[in-house]
């Protein structure tokens, strides 16, 4: 039997029900009125008048246009706020010519009332002060970047740092932040980058810091940081820039900081600090290392004679130690030697001939015990 017409209200009845769909699907995806709120109250705590930034910040949808807000269209929640001071978009940059943006006034502890952040950046607004809210770490949990540097934040890092198992990237680097690093920074198990550079952090790194597994960059440079290297800094398979220079950091560099196998190790800034001891062979032998700055500490013992074909420095500064011994003629194996620095020790014996030594010209070596040969003075 044939199946009956169907009714001429059928599809008008399909048409509203997909209707009132999208209507409601619009409604998910409007701005959250206690997100709006919260923008308003974090907005009402600084002040940037040269660009405008916060000129788009009206209206009832903050999901909209509101410049440096960005929501999840599934539910209207504010994912992203990235306000930048240094940027090249078309409020930052206006006719394509860069400007340098100046914003005052405090961080407002009303951000932890966008419990659906994932990002929060608030970089390179120089005057931005206060304390960091303590609050971004025990409200915030889907936050995967924490971006606030080259500001003048001071306090110190929340104690709870280590709650937020989702961050990636933290960076407070460039402010006035003082006191310790948490020891609860090492439970931050996604953690690729740590910038804590150019602050006035004191005490000792963690010793726990060697649980950040998926580690690429650690930047604690221009701190006030004390104490021994902690040698968990070794266990660190995917690190590959570190820097721990201009600190007061003491003790002998660690056995297990490089690898002769071959890590991902490609610079190492541990200058201006009080380490002592010997070198490390491994280290030197670490393939792909690229650029060491050992300079202006207290290291003693000759250099190591690890150097192969496998070796490439664009810098070694080894520079203002007390080195002794000779120059090492496996130097001369070396793939490459960009700037050698090997002054100020008290290293003695005749320079080794032919490349690399023979690009480099005397203050490479000045300052030494009794080295001699080009490019010094011949030996006699």
């Amino acid at each position: 039997m044939a199946s009956p017409a169907p009714s001429p209200a059928t599809p008008l009845r399909a048409l509203a029900a997909l209707a009132v769909l999208v209507s409601a699907a619009a409604a998910a995806a409007a701005c959250s009125e206690s997100d709006r709120d919260a923008l308003l109250s974090i907005r009402a705590a600084l002040s940037e008048a040269r660009l405008g930034v916060f000129s788009t910040w009206k209206g009832d949808d903050c999901c909209a246009s509101w410049y440096g807000v960005s929501c999840d269209p599934t539910n209207g929640r504010v994912a992203d706020l990235s306000l930048r001071g240094e940027a090249d978009d078309a409020v930052m940059a206006p006719e394509g010519h860069p400007a340098s943006g100046v914003m005052s006034g405090y961080i407002s502890d009303h951000v932890c009332h966008l419990d659906a952040l994932s990002s929060l950046i608030l970089a390179d607004w120089k005057q931005i002060s206060g304390p960091i809210p303590s609050c971004i770490a025990t409200s915030l949990p889907s936050l995967r970047i924490l971006e606030l540097p080259a500001n003048r934040l001071t306090g110190e890092i929340p104690r709870s740092i280590g709650s937020l198992s989702r961050l990636a990237v933290l960076n407070l680097a460039d402010n006035l932040i003082s006191g310790a690093i948490p020891d609860s920074i090492s439970s931050l198990a996604s953690l690729k980058h740590l910038d804590l550079a150019n602050n006035q952090l004191t005490g000792r790194i963690p010793a726990s810091i060697g649980n950040l597994a998926t580690l690429s960059r650690a930047l604690l440079g221009r701190n006030r940081l004390s104490g021994p290297i902690p040698p968990s800094v070794g266990s660190l398979g995917r690190l590959a820039d570190l820097d721990l220079s201009e600190n007061r950091l003491s003790g002998a560099i660690p056995d297990s900081l490089g690898s002769s196998d071959g890590g991902v190790l490609t610079t190492l800034h541990l200058g201006t600090n009080r380490i002592s001891g010997r070198i490390p062979a491994k280290l030197l032998a670490t393939k792909g290392l690229g650029i060491v700055n050992l300079s202006r500490n207290a290291m003693e013992g000759p250099i190591p004679e690890v150097f192969t074909g496998n070796s490439y420095f664009m810098v070694l500064d080894l520079s203002r130690n007390r080195l002794t011994g000779g120059v090492p003629r496996s130097l001369a194996s070396a793939t490459y030697v960009g700037h050698l620095d090997l002054s100020h020790n008290r290293l003695c014996g005749t320079i080794p001939t032919g490349p690399p030594f023979d690009h480099l010209d005397a203050e490479s070596f000045a300052s030494n015990s009794c080295l001699c040969g080009a490019p010094l003075g011949k030996c006699t």
